[in-house]
């Protein structure tokens, strides 16, 4: 894990610290790998399961049972989002990365963020038909097929 922190570019050094302030303010240490997975999902531009971070991490990254408390520690802190997309896999990317949905293609598994969400999470009868108090967050996913794989 610790070839991977200093193999680092520079421009990361702005992430470091940012990850830095965000540990220690939810009161976690700071570790090399709190900041290795913080800062493979701030580059990444899909979900990515464990699987995929741990490819990432590469050969004597963290031990699996440590990426995996990690992954869960800074979920419950509200620092990730967990994302589920039409498997039983779990997926993960940043939670402060704004409000969007995803697209995802059936056949190579390609994933386009969606900025524009029309959801109203504040629904009133919504609430009403389910007996729901309120709704604190929701998870759309849309599939179909990518301008790659139609032209196969």
């Amino acid at each position: 894990m610790l070839i991977y922190i200093w193999a680092m570019k520079i421009d990361c050094k702005q992430h470091v610290r940012e990850s830095k302030a965000q540990l220690k303010n939810n009161g976690l240490k700071i570790t090399t790998a709190r900041l290795g997975l913080l800062d493979i999902l701030k580059h990444a531009k899909k979900p990515l399961s464990i699987k995929e971070i741990t490819k990432q991490l590469g050969d004597g990254g963290v031990d699996p049972v440590t990426l995996y408390r990690n992954v869960e520690s800074l979920e419950k802190l509200g620092l990730l989002k967990k994302v589920r997309l039409n498997d039983r896999q779990a997926y993960y990317e940043l939670a402060a990365t704004e409000h969007h949905h995803h697209l995802i293609c059936k056949q190579c598994g390609k994933i386009a963020d969606i900025a524009d969400c029309k959801v109203s999470i504040s629904n009133k009868d919504l609430l009403k038909k389910t007996g729901f108090a309120k709704v604190t967050d929701h998870s759309l996913e849309f599939f179909g097929i990518c301008k790659e794989c139609s032209k196969k």
